[in-house]
């Protein structure tokens, strides 16, 4: 199983549901389309990734659980896995070296999993930032919100992920706005490869 970067992306985007903007479609290439919009009370915008991939709801599932335990000291531009709070609460920690003089960014998510109905599964995003202990020389990610959307299709499962991110600190909102494109692509991208690239679905 190869590492992933499911949640990398949130280092550098963003969700939140009171935006009364339109979607804009940014981009489409590989069966992925991007959308941005600007929320009506931040600089930074959020996204939305769509795309379809063909395999059952419940290996797409699987997949965005699978991450590699936390320890200290863990490497960049991986999602871990730190701890399971209940049956359908995980905790997960990514970490991301920027170039300097930027300070590094890092963020503890809970994702939570909600079955909708037999067809749609919800994985709603929140930020726990005081649940591990805070690393120096790094700014850790407080205002996060979003989910995942996973919904049969008959064979097929339609894979959506919104998410707002605030970075803070100086990071300019034109750099990061620049991001909301170039991150969720690569995390679809991995996630189609990871399922094609595994013969046993």
């Amino acid at each position: 199983m190869q590492k992933k970067l499911i949640f990398i992306v949130v280092i550098c985007v963003s969700f939140f549901g009171f935006s009364q903007n339109d979607w804009s479609l940014k981009k489409e290439a590989d069966n992925i389309k991007i959308y941005t919009r600007q929320p009506s009370n931040s600089s930074i915008k959020e996204y939305k990734a769509v795309t379809t991939i063909a395999t059952n709801i419940n290996y797409v599932l699987e997949e965005l659980l699978e991450a590699p335990n936390y320890y200290e000291g863990c490497e960049s531009n991986i999602s871990y896995y730190v701890k399971e709070l209940d049956d359908n609460k995980h905790v997960f920690y990514a970490h991301k070296d920027l170039p300097w003089p930027i300070k590094d960014r890092d963020v503890v998510t809970l994702l939570t999993v909600e079955p909708i109905n037999k067809k749609t599964i919800k994985l709603t995003l929140e930020s726990l930032p005081d649940e591990i202990p805070h690393k120096s020389k790094t700014i850790r990610i407080k205002k996060l919100m979003g989910h995942w959307l996973l919904e049969d299709m008959g064979g097929k499962t339609m894979v959506t992920q919104q998410l707002f991110l605030d970075p803070e600190g100086s990071l300019p909102p034109l750099i990061v706005n620049k991001l909301l494109i170039k991150g969720p692509y690569k995390t679809f991208k991995n996630l189609h490869n990871t399922i094609v690239g595994n013969k046993s679905f």
